[in-house]
């Protein structure tokens, strides 16, 4: 059997947030969140807030290939977006990059 691995590129980012930034934290998100899912290359964008450890948020993401989340990340890094979302962090993000296997 053959396997390959999908061209498109699943991000998850996970966020632990300083204690009582949640909110400002989601605010600042959702009010950029059309930004994010409107770049080109992006099939989804998602925010996900983790039930059971409420300072923990994950962005879902899904890309096309990993070259359109790789200029997303720049485009990001570039506009300032990011000083103002770690500002809200307890620490660096964990980002984890996954292709699905297509058979």
């Amino acid at each position: 059997m053959t396997r390959t691995l999908a061209s498109k590129i699943v991000m998850i980012a996970e966020f632990t947030l300083k204690p009582d930034m949640r909110e400002a934290f989601l605010d600042y998100t959702t009010e950029n969140l059309a930004l994010s899912r409107s770049y080109p290359g992006n099939l989804a964008f998602d925010i996900l807030v983790d039930e059971t450890r409420p300072d923990t948020i994950l962005f879902y993401e899904v890309w096309e290939s990993a070259e359109a989340q790789q200029a997303y990340m720049q485009w990001r890094a570039k506009d300032g977006g990011f000083v103002t979302l770690f500002s809200f962090l307890a620490g660096a993000p964990k980002f984890t990059a996954y292709r699905s296997v297509e058979g």
